[in-house]
């Protein structure tokens, strides 16, 4: 019983996203060329990292509840790598933006979790509806950046 109602919820899991924001000093800035180059891959492996790991629908609350935790993982990957990155001080504003919408949908999909984990199948569909609800700013956000890559990904952008 539990693998049916967790099944269902790898659809609105595809729009999951992930993650942290912020730019520190002492970095070297990039042009507004290199950071959409560079951003746009990392996308494109996190994009890859988790189609891996949604190819095959939870079949229960532990698989579905390891499964985010992968996805957190990949995110927070994704994420440092792009806090790393330092945004030419005209698109510095809209990228702590986006990675701050990115940080969001990190703590939505932590929520999902531990809802998986504690078998709470409304609190873990509640993450992911909230996750897919606010893609579509992410992605405004990394279009508006010119990030294609991360703008076109339902997951991370």
């Amino acid at each position: 019983m539990v693998r049916a109602r967790f099944a269902w919820l790898a659809v609105p899991a595809i729009a999951i996203t992930a993650i942290t924001g912020g730019c520190g000093s002492g970095k070297e800035e990039l042009s507004a060329a290199e950071l959409r180059q560079k951003a746009d891959a990392i996308c494109r492996q996190e994009q890859a990292r988790f189609d891996q790991i949604q190819a095959h629908a939870p079949a229960n609350a532990s698989i579905a509840a390891d499964q985010t935790r992968e996805l957190i993982d990949v995110s927070q990957a994704a994420s440092s790598d792009l806090t790393d990155l330092e945004p030419p001080e005209s698109l510095a504003d809209a990228y702590d933006r986006y990675l701050d919408a990115r940080d969001r949908a990190l703590d939505q999909m932590k929520g999902g979790q531990e809802a998986a984990e504690n078998r709470d199948s409304a609190g873990y569909a509640a993450a992911q509806t909230a996750v897919a609800k606010d893609a579509p700013e992410r992605r405004r956000l990394a279009a508006a950046l010119g990030m294609r890559v991360c703008a076109a990904n339902p997951r991370s952008g």
